[in-house]
């Protein structure tokens, strides 16, 4: 079941914040917290010497400039939106975080993570919960606006962000693997090696569950982990207004091509998680 939305009005005032442990590379400092990616992740998740965007000039955030928020979460631009999106999946640090603040439970999956593995057994509702709290917290600590907030990617903004244009159709059950052939990582057919995180029958990764996030090497626009590692919530109905929520990017256990296609939409019942589904975050300049 999700958590009740309604349970964030009892929010401890006083956030608890997660110290920044030593195995992590700190990136730069913005509101007195570090962006910072794991590092036991490739060479190819070298963010070291990103600079961090001022907090009042989120406008000017680049791909190579990118905005670190109170939990060291790193934003960069959707191309062609007004969005700015997490360069990686929410990971266990970020939702406990949450978890803790609201004074809920959350029950980890049976398998082991670290905390830098994306968050699963998170469901659409829990998704939504955490992007509220994240808002509320950073415009109380006055480090948003507010025209400034935290929420669940659009289905429009995910293709935006794994190089998917003018795709036809209104909802996204009509855009549902009409791309045939595109993949995050491009054409290929077995995956290569080391493009992400599926299932070990691929021989793709060494991975068994999930994997830190940033282990793989991101896209043209600087996104990790568009393919595999755990689905991804999207804000958006299936079709229509039909109660189920879509997911995007294919999971740990998947292994079919049409699954992991960069067209493919997945759907949900909007209250329940599991092992294979996790989120991403996207922070609003301006609405």
């Amino acid at each position: 079941m999700g958590l009740v939305l309604s349970q964030l009005g009892g929010l401890r005032k006083k956030v608890i914040m997660r110290n920044t442990v030593t195995k992590w590379v700190l990136l730069g400092v913005c509101f007195g917290c570090a962006i910072s990616t794991p590092a036991q992740s490739t060479s190819h998740t070298n963010l070291a010497a990103l600079p961090s965007a001022a907090a009042s000039s989120l406008a000017a955030v680049t791909k190579s400039k990118p905005f670190g928020n109170s939990l060291g979460m790193a934003f960069i631009p959707v191309p062609e939106s007004k969005t700015l999106m997490c360069i990686w999946e929410a990971r266990v640090r970020d939702y406990e975080a949450f978890v803790k603040a609201a004074g809920l439970t959350w029950h980890p999956p049976e398998f082991a993570q670290g905390q830098d593995h994306p968050a699963v057994k998170v469901s659409w509702s829990d998704a939504v919960a955490f992007c509220k709290w994240l808002t509320e917290r950073e415009r109380k600590a006055g480090l948003l606006t507010d025209k400034q907030s935290y929420r669940l990617p659009t289905d429009a903004e995910w293709s935006l962000a794994a190089g998917l244009k003018d795709e036809a159709g209104a909802a996204p059950r009509d855009k549902d693997r009409k791309t045939p052939g595109v993949y995050p990582w491009g054409r290929q057919w077995p995956p290569p090696k080391g493009v992400g995180n599926f299932a070990a029958s691929l021989g793709v990764d060494d991975f068994e569950k999930t994997s830190p996030v940033g282990s793989f090497k991101p896209n043209s626009h600087g996104f990790y982990d568009l393919s595999g590692n755990v689905w991804e919530w999207c804000d958006d109905f299936y079709h229509g207004r039909d109660g189920q929520r879509v997911l995007r990017g294919g999971s740990w256990s998947i292994e079919g091509s049409d699954y992991l296609l960069s067209s493919r939409r997945f759907f949900y019942d909007p209250g329940q998680g599991n092992a294979y589904f996790g989120f991403r975050v996207v922070l609003v300049v301006q609405e």
